[in-house]
């Protein structure tokens, strides 16, 4: 068996596609052996992970309905009558079979209507009628499959999509109801009086069925593990997500993916939201090293769904209370404290980062990662322009690809040159270690880390040291007039379109661009 991994990468052009494999034994039925999909360019990391993962929810949900389908079960075909007797039997239990609503919530707090109709319903916009309608989503599209399988129901795709179409109306009347209790209307329930009986044709609930023998247990830590040797992710990635399996691992109190229940994964969130982590954290960090780890466990039909896909974060968004780019009081600050003495007790290179890396990252609005990694061959001459070649043959580049970024004159004239020396691949801000260093923690971001400190002990409050000036850079740019397409070039941002991905920046270019950046002060 291949191994299972969140296949989503950009073409040569920029675009984003994904793929997603259609297990062998249901490819015939399937019609296909894979299922592909792109999404725009401009879309950011975070954003098309999140399309790929809503995309892939829904294949794998109907790959779980073909599996349904050839292992033999009948399939039954419901009735407009009985989608909505069923419907019914989830809003009689909502409502208490009396039309009386607790509008307390189990901490004592009132029920928040609308955010629980938010995470239920997708908004779509209608492009006939120019108006946004709700449409029920992932969340409710469980609670629809929980309902059937509580009375041991597999229904036709048809019935499906009926009975979740009901139960839409049935959810949006009972907010509508919420609100309307809210605000002290006690008069009968319309939605309650109009529900059909439960149609006796209907299978009953299922009753408590004998726990049946568990399934040979499939060790979550090996699945990630198996990932991980797969090189699908960067060493440094997977080492940044082993901690968060073993915190999964430890929550639920076991090791076994095919105890792990969407449940599981809904409170194992709502446990890391508690702590306070952010929500981003949560997404980027947590969520994915769990994901890919039952992902190759559903691949391989060890577990007959993923219930890690499509899950959601409910959590505040981030309060940010200072802007991220740094001041020209913090700026000044930083750029002031490069040119004073150093310790002794620090190597002569650490000495250079402090004295150089600052002042590069002012003027080019780089990486700090990508500064600290430059070689002294990297300071060189490309068609008569002085330039920092950043390239991935030095370390990591966010994506993968080399760049020049000229030189403004005033480093030039404060002697930055000195360090260039063609053909010597020595780190200029690091020492090279005997061992080779570590591919977890590569020393270019120990010695970010090291700055980043050295800036928080001048006094300056800027959330992220480092990025500050690639927030800056951004902020002065703009106002020097410098077209956006040259800004993302220097940064080294992915086009914003898939024209400005044609062709490439002239350096002579950059060059009279970057000379608009307005010089600091150095006394």
């Amino acid at each position: 068996m291949g191994i299972a991994r969140v296949s989503l990468k950009r073409s040569k052009t920029g675009i984003w596609q994904g793929r997603k494999e259609i297990p062998e034994g249901i490819r015939p039925a399937y019609g296909k052996r894979e299922e592909k999909c792109t999404w725009p360019a401009h879309l950011t990391d975070a954003q098309a992970l999140a399309e790929y993962l809503q995309w892939r929810a829904k294949i794998e949900s109907e790959i779980d309905l073909h599996k349904q389908k050839l292992s033999g079960a009948g399939l039954v075909r419901l009735t407009r009558q009985q989608a909505k007797a069923l419907a019914g039997v989830w809003y009689r239990d909502a409502v208490n079979g009396e039309g009386e609503i607790d509008l307390t919530a189990p901490d004592g707090s009132q029920v928040d209507w609308e955010a629980t109709r938010a995470l239920l319903f997708d908004e779509v916009y209608d492009t006939e009628t120019t108006e946004v309608r709700l449409v029920p989503g992932l969340q409710l599209i469980d609670a629809r499959d929980e309902l059937l399988r509580s009375r041991d129901l597999k229904v036709t795709d048809d019935s499906a999509a009926m009975l979740l179409e009901e139960l839409g109306q049935l959810h949006l009347a009972y907010f509508d109801r919420l609100q309307r209790r809210e605000a002290g209307d006690t008069r009968p329930d319309p939605a309650l009086v109009a529900l059909p009986p439960v149609d006796v044709t209907l299978p009953a609930a299922v009753p408590q069925k004998p726990k049946t023998p568990p399934k040979a247990a499939v060790s979550i830590t090996d699945l990630f593990e198996r990932y991980a040797q797969s090189g699908a992710a960067s060493v440094r990635t997977c080492s940044k997500w082993r901690p968060q399996v073993r915190n999964f691992v430890e929550h639920v109190g076991h090791d076994d993916a095919t105890k792990v229940t969407r449940g599981d994964l809904n409170r194992w969130v709502e446990a890391l939201v508690a702590k306070p982590l952010a929500k981003k954290t949560i997404t980027d960090s947590y969520i994915p090293a769990v994901r890919v780890a039952l992902g190759i466990a559903y691949d391989d039909e060890l577990i007959l769904s993923n219930p890690a896909s499509g899950l959601k974060v409910r959590a505040p968004k981030a309060v940010e209370t200072k802007d991220k780019d740094h001041s020209d009081e913090a700026a000044e600050t930083i750029l002031k404290a490069t040119l004073t003495p150093q310790p002794d007790a620090l190597t002569e290179r650490h000495k250079l980062a402090r004295r150089w890396v600052p002042w590069i990252c002012a003027y080019t609005g780089a990486r700090v990662g990508e500064v600290t990694q430059l070689r002294a061959m990297d300071i060189r001459q490309e068609s008569g322009v002085w330039v920092y070649h950043i390239t991935p043959e030095a370390g990591s580049t966010k994506d993968s690809k080399a760049r020049s970024i000229p030189i403004h004159s005033h480093l030039i004239e404060q002697g930055i040159l000195q360090l260039a020396k063609a053909g010597d691949a020595t780190p200029l801000f690091y020492d090279l270690p005997k061992n080779g260093g570590s591919l977890v923690n590569p020393l270019p971001k120990q010695r970010a880390s090291k700055l980043a400190e050295w800036v928080r002990g001048l006094g300056v409050t800027t959330p992220q040291p480092n990025h500050g000036w690639r927030h800056r850079f951004k902020t002065v740019a703009r106002s020097a007039g410098i077209d956006a397409e040259i800004r993302d070039a220097i940064q080294g941002h992915v086009p914003r379109t898939e024209g400005e991905k044609y062709g490439k920046q002239p350096l002579p270019v950059l060059q009279a661009a970057v000379e608009k950046l307005p010089r600091y002060a150095t006394s």
